[in-house]
């Protein structure tokens, strides 16, 4: 007769197959393990970083180092200028050029119109001979009180300190101005 199984003796359960004296391993003996768990994912990865590095290596190739502020080539004397080439600017901005230190400039500041033209007189820009800096800003006591509104053209005429004289060239730039 048949008992049921919850009368009090215990049940040992007894395994289909018998215990195997040599458990075995993940892989069979003699196969290498594989070099990628993934490699669906290790391609995707790989042409990504591949892509990445192909995108950066075209946008440094590519990369425009020219000085956007001016369309004219900027000569080796003048060695900054402001404000920038088409900036827009308050009407009594400074307008000021450093040029190589053995050299000294004069503004000519054409507005409305480039043909427009009043030459600034060295008497009323700041210069600094020992750096080659020239500065103008407008004022009640110069020629020009305040920069019209629309496009400035300034132009700068430079030579040699102690030989006015001397033509060593110019360099003209403009900007905007907005009240």
């Amino acid at each position: 007769m048949a008992r049921a199984r919850g009368s009090g003796d215990t049940v040992r359960s007894v395994p289909d197959r018998p215990a195997e004296t040599n458990p075995r391993s993940a892989l069979p003996a003699g196969d290498k393990p594989p070099l990628f768990r993934h490699p669906g994912r290790v391609a995707i990865v790989a042409g990504t970083l591949f892509a990445i590095v192909v995108l950066v290596a075209i946008s440094i190739g590519s990369a425009d180092t020219s000085s956007p502020k001016t369309d004219q080539p900027q000569p080796k004397e003048v060695q900054d200028f402001s404000p920038p080439q088409d900036a827009i600017v308050p009407p009594n901005t400074s307008v000021g050029v450093d040029l190589r230190d053995d050299l000294v400039g004069e503004f000519t500041i054409c507005a409305p119109t480039p043909q427009d033209c009043t030459p600034i007189p060295l008497d009323q820009t700041d210069v600094v001979l020992s750096t080659g800096q020239v500065t103008f800003k407008p004022t009640d006591k110069t020629d020009i009180t305040v920069f019209p509104t629309g496009p400035v053209y300034v132009r700068v005429d430079y030579h040699l300190q102690g030989s006015p004289t001397a033509d060593a060239g110019s360099f003209t730039w403009s900007f905007t101005v907005k009240a």
